[in-house]
This record gives C-alpha cells, structure tokens and sequence, in this order.
C-alpha cells in the first residue's frame, strides 16, 4: 500500500474507527471517515418534510392566528387546504408582461418578414373591407332601374357588371396578399419555434444533475410539446388575426362613422361593453391555462414513468393501480381544460351578443332615419352590412386571447427552464497533450500525453502529467441541510490501484463517486486528482480523465456500432471491435443478424441487460481514459459473465486507477484498498485479505453471515 494507505497493522488486522476516534475532531491520514449518501436520498435531492416536522407547523399556525390582525380564513385552513392554496398561487402566472416580452423578442429577429407580413395584412385587409363599399353604386343603379325608373336595363346592367368584376379584382388581389402573408408567417413561426427548442435543449445540457433529480422527465418533455405547440399556434394564427382584425374593425369604424356618426355613436358604449368582457374574463383564464400546462406535464410525466417501467407493472400486476392513478390525473387535466375553455368560450358568445344587440338598435335608428329622409335605402344598406359585420374582428381579436394566455403561460414555463442557472463551473485547469522536450514540457496534439494545464499568476502554465492519483480528505456532503450523507471521509488510491468501496445501500457509496465527476459540489473537505482541487479542473476536462460504467447500462437508439463510439466519437471500426472484445461483448455482437450495424431501440431493449452492460463496458474500455470509475458494473449480468467480464477488465483496468463500487464482493478481491463504508462513515479499510482476518463487518458481507441490503 501507498504511504497515504499504509499497511494494516500487526495482525493485518483493518483499521476500524471505534468510538474514540469517530468522535475526535482529529483528521487521522490512514482512518477516513466516509460520509455516505443514501441511494434514495441520492436520487431524491428535494426536501423531505418529515413527522418530526410537523407540530413545529402545528405551532406556529397557533402562533400566527393569535396575532391581532391575522386573517381569520388563513387561521381555520386545514393542512390540505394550505397544500391547495400553495398551488393555486403557484399556477398563478408569476409575470404574463415580461414572458410577453421576451416571446416577442424571438419573433422580432423576423424584422423583414414581419414588415412585409404586416404589409400584406394592411393591404389584404383593406382591400377587402373597402371592395364592400363597390355595392354602395351597385344598390343605387338598382334604386334608379327599380324605384325610380330612370334608367334602363342595359345601362343598369352594364354599370352592375363593371362594378361585379372590380369587386372580383379587389377580392383577387386581397387573397393573394392573404397567401403571402400566411407563407410567410408559417416560415417565421417554424424559425422560432425551432429556435425556442434548440435554446431549451442547449440550455438544459449545462443544467445540474440536481435539477433532473428534481423534476420529473415528462414535466420536463411538456416544455418541448405542449408548451412549444402553444407558442406555435399563437405567432402562426393569432398575430395575423390580431392585426388583420384590429385594422378592419377600425376602417369600418371608420366607413360607418363616415355614413352616419349619430348611430355609429351607440357602438362606443358597445365596444367599452365589449373591451371590459375581454379584460374581465381574460384576468379569469390566465391562472387556469398555467394550471391546465402544469397538469398536462403531470400525466406526461406518469405516462414516461409507466412505459419505463412497464416490466414493474406487469411482473407485480400493478396494471390497475396505475390505470387508476393515470385516471385521476387525466380527469383532474380534464376538469382544469374544461374549466378553463369554458371560461375562455364565454368570451365570443357574450361579445357575439353584445354585437347583435347593437346591430338591432343599428337597424331600429336607421330605418328611422330612412323614413325621415335623412338617409337612402341604398347607405342604410352599407352601413347595416358594415354594422353586421363589426362584432365579427372583435369577436376574432377575443378568441386570441385565449390562445393568446395559454401560450404565454407555456412561454413562461420555458423560460423558467431558461432562466435556470447554469451548473457553476470556475475552474481553470484543463487537459492538455504535452512531450518533455529540453526546455521542460511542451503541447503537442499529435503525439503527446495527457497532463494537466495549471495557469500561473505571472501568465505561464504548469504542466502536471496524468496519473489519476486520488486523494479524498475528510469528505463531508449532504444533498439536504443538516442531513449528511458523507461523514469525514479519507482514502487514497495511488496511480493504478483499485479502490472498492463496498457496505450496504445508501451507505454513501455511489455518492462519493458523484462528487468526483462533480455532479455534486464537495462541500467540506477536498478531492483532489494529482494533488490538483477537483474544484480547480474545468468540469468538461475533469470528466474527459475519466471513463464510467455505471449500473444503469443506457443505451440510446442508434447501432451497436454507434453506441459505444459514444466514448470516442473518432474511434474507428477496428477500435470499436477491440473494444468490444476487451469487454467480451464481441462474441456476441457477431451472432447478431447484421452483427455491429444491428440497430438498437431506445435504452436497448432489444437486448438483455446484461448484454447492454458489456456493451457499456465496451464504450468505457474505447475511451481509453486514464480513471475508471465502475459503479455496480457487473450487478445486471449472470456470475459465468461476470467473470468472462473480469478476465476483459483486467485488461482495461490495467495502467489505470481505478475506483469500484460493489454489491458483489468477488468483483473487489483484488482491490488494493477496501474501504467498508455504513451510513456515511468508514468503519473498516484494507485489503481482502486483512479484512478477513480481522473478521469485521466486511468479513460477515463476504462469508454471507450478514446480508447486505
């Protein structure tokens, strides 16, 4: 053993902390405690509330409603009905301007296109609203034909038909601006959706493993789906109406204005009628339709758990239970949807209303004004057709509104994901390949080593070469305040040793490795590689020196091929099968029909899982990198492949340092340095061997006489 993990002493016997030391502040080099994460709480990162908890709660409830002034509702609110407020202001949304704002701030990269689209509307909708006004000669031509006698049919006809094929070119030239416009507006709106989806997933790429902890996969696919189809509908349908009804409801306020201002003056308290109703209900839907998105994420994210774990469900007949749960979530998404589009509906009918109550007392006015002879049959016409039609762009400009909240409100989640912090990266420590030349180290891309790039003060760089030599000093984490799950940790693996941690689940084993990729920022105590802070090395070259195989064998869809040169996307065919074979997934691989072009589906389910691991091992071993991380690695596949896999490891492990996590204590024999980690601590470290012998905890794992869960 290394001076750092010295030899156990006398009888070989382990060092085991007893309770002296477990209590002493003193850090001893050879005895690390380990502070250890429990693999739910691991998984688990959000805050646990537990019993313990609540008459504490219960207390200051007490507290609160004996205080003068204390609202007497929030005094009597059960703990169910606080839950329910709590996510009633949380479906609230928290700021509709500001995600208005920067929604439109992805539309308006679009300038050019915008303009002419807003062009093309103008002219589209004017055309059209003024072609109405070419009936105006075409009811006089009949007044005087009909009523009046003072023209005959041929003239008549001749004056209706050039005035038909006007309106017809009006017409004409008003939908060709109208498919410009529509082209043009589905370009624009593809462009930002696409752009919206492309920032949503690069940001997510640089966003804490913590964040995934805490948000389940299907809330999170809502933002891509759903969210982004709400955004798509509002710029591809609602801006174009927005805009064509907003100029078309002011020219034909203009035009009826223009025939009679007296009438026209009844819309205005109409149109005030109208605006209070769009107001009103809007303020209504805003919090449902972000209660509706939110709802929408929950059954996407039970329906993702479902088919993920559809083995689970079908092996413990689990098949009614979740229809039942899915129900309740499904009828709850139901409920808020109905609710909501109700609501929203109401909005077209009630202005539909308001409208053709004015449209009557339109009709009422001017009929009297027709029989005062202060206005023609043929302007009373005109003016009715402009009035019928006047409730129709404000009915249309309501609609949007609704489409208009919704999206805003999926726009909000999306930015939320946005607005996100990165995952904090300060360090300055890179990889580099470098040769010793005669002035000391120098980089060289081609044909150098890897070593560690260290900036100095006076603006030169150090190079450290990689050996991977691990140092852990007095290692103390916890996911949750006050819940460590890591306590004082010391171990050391020098360059090409193999450190196994082993103890029972949740013990803090799988942890320690996620503080090593700094998945997880070390909060008391150092890790250091090559005596350099891990907290020093840039995140991306501090994972580039290492090469995981993890319990979880994830396999993405794609060829055999393609899926382990996902550990060096330049490796090349004869690399990928050397690698395969290293890891005895060879043998296999060519029984397959069409050998390493045989496609995989996602996760790999067209293989075992055992299968899957040796193809993970495989994509580690095609990476080359000088530290191996093996977490559970062989804990999906048979013992007769286990050891198939431990003849392959020893090849790949060798020249390596090597950090093991275990469940099976065979695959830790050969280990240097065991470390026997429970609820957080080492209470045991040394060889397989001397750990035998002193006949401790890892000895009653090994021999079976102690179960570990």
């Amino acid at each position: 053993m290394s001076e750092k993990n010295p030899p156990i002493e006398e009888k070989n016997t382990p060092s085991v902390i007893d309770e002296t030391v477990a209590e002493s502040p003193v850090k001893d080099e050879t005895v690390a405690e380990s502070p250890v994460i429990d693999e739910t709480v691991a998984e688990s990162p959000v805050k646990d509330e537990t019993v313990t908890d609540a008459p504490a709660k219960e207390a200051g409830r007490k507290d609160r409603a004996a205080k003068p002034g204390h609202k007497r509702r929030k005094k009597e609110l059960t703990e169910e009905e606080l839950e329910e407020q709590k996510k009633k202001e949380k479906n609230k949304p928290k700021d509709i301007k500001k995600a208005a704002k920067r929604l439109i701030s992805y539309i308006t990269v679009h300038k050019r296109r915008l303009i002419i689209v807003a062009i093309c509307v103008m002219l589209s909708t004017g055309i059209g609203t003024v072609a109405a006004l070419l009936m105006q000669p075409i009811y006089d031509t009949l007044e005087q034909v009909v009523v009046k006698g003072n023209m005959d049919h041929h003239s008549a006809m001749a004056v209706i038909i050039r005035y038909i094929v006007m309106m017809a070119i009006a017409n004409l030239l008003s939908s060709t601006m109208a498919i410009i416009y529509t082209k043009l507006m589905l370009h624009i709106t593809v462009d930002t959706v696409k752009t919206l989806r492309r920032d949503l997933f690069n940001h997510l790429q640089y966003l804490p493993v913590g964040y995934f902890d805490r948000h389940k996969t299907g809330e999170i696919m809502s933002r891509f789906t759903s969210d982004v189809a709400r955004i798509n509908d509002l710029v591809n349908d609602s801006f174009p109406t927005i805009i064509s009804s907003t100029i078309q409801a002011v020219m034909t306020l203009s035009i009826m204005i223009y025939y009679s201002w007296k009438i026209t003056l009844t819309l205005t308290f109409a149109v005030v009628l109208m605006v209070l109703v769009v107001i009103g209900i809007t303020n209504l839907c805003s919090p449902l339709f972000k209660k509706h998105q939110k709802a929408m994420g929950e059954c996407n994210g039970y329906m993702e758990e479902y088919i993920r774990g559809i083995k689970a469900v079908k092996v413990f007949c689990f098949e009614e239970r979740s229809k039942a749960r899915f129900n309740e979530l499904n009828e709850n998404y139901r409920k808020i949807g109905v609710k909501a589009n109700i609501i929203g509906g109401f909005m077209g009918p009630i202005v539909s209303m308001i409208a053709r109550v004015n449209y009557a007392i339109s009709v009422t006015l001017g009929v009297g004004m027709v029989l005062k002879g202060k206005m023609s049959v043929a302007n009373l016409i005109v003016y009715l057709n402009y009035a019928s039609g006047y409730g129709g762009p404000v009915i249309s400009i309501a609609g949007c509104y609704s489409s208009l909240i919704s999206a805003l409100a999926g726009a909000e989640r999306i930015f939320e994901v946005l607005d996100t912090p990165f995952e904090e990266d300060n360090g300055n420590v890179t990889l580099a390949k470098v040769v010793e030349g005669i002035m000391g180290y120098e980089e060289d891309a081609e044909n150098g080593s890897l070593a560690w790039k260290v900036p100095q003060e006076d603006g030169t760089a150090q190079y450290v070469p990689v050996h991977c030599e691990v140092d852990i000093k007095d290692l103390t984490f916890a996911y949750e305040e006050g819940r460590n799950v890591i306590k004082h940790v010391t171990t050391h693996a020098n360059s090409g040793q193999k450190l196994a941690f082993v103890g029972s689940t949740g013990a803090g084993k799988t942890t320690i490795t996620n503080l090593i990729n700094r998945f997880y920022e070390v909060e008391e105590g150092e890790i250091t590689i090559d005596g350099i802070n891990i907290k020093d090395i840039k995140k991306a070259d501090l994972r580039s020196s290492m090469a995981f195989v993890l319990q979880d064998a994830r396999l993405f869809a794609g060829t055999i091929a393609e899926n382990i040169r996902y550990g060096k996307l330049d490796a090349t065919d004869e690399e990928i099968v050397a690698a395969a074979k290293l890891a005895n997934a060879h043998s296999f691989i060519e029984k397959l029909p069409e050998g390493y072009e045989t496609s995989l589906r996602a996760d790999g389910v067209n293989i075992s899982q055992g299968q899957g691991q040796l193809l993970n091992i495989a994509r580690a071993a095609v990476s080359d990198r000088p530290l191996l991380v093996l977490d559970e690695a062989t804990s999906s596949v048979d013992t007769r492949t286990e050891r198939q896999i431990e003849k392959g490891m020893d090849q790949l492990m060798d020249g390596k340092t090597v950090l093991v996590i275990a469940h099976r204590l065979s695959t830790v024999r050969n280990s240097q340095n065991i470390v026997v980690l429970e609820d957080g601590e080492i209470i045991e470290h040394g060889d397989h061997q001397s750990l035998i012998d002193y006949g401790g905890k890892y000895y009653q794992l090994y021999t079976g006489m102690f179960e570990m869960t």
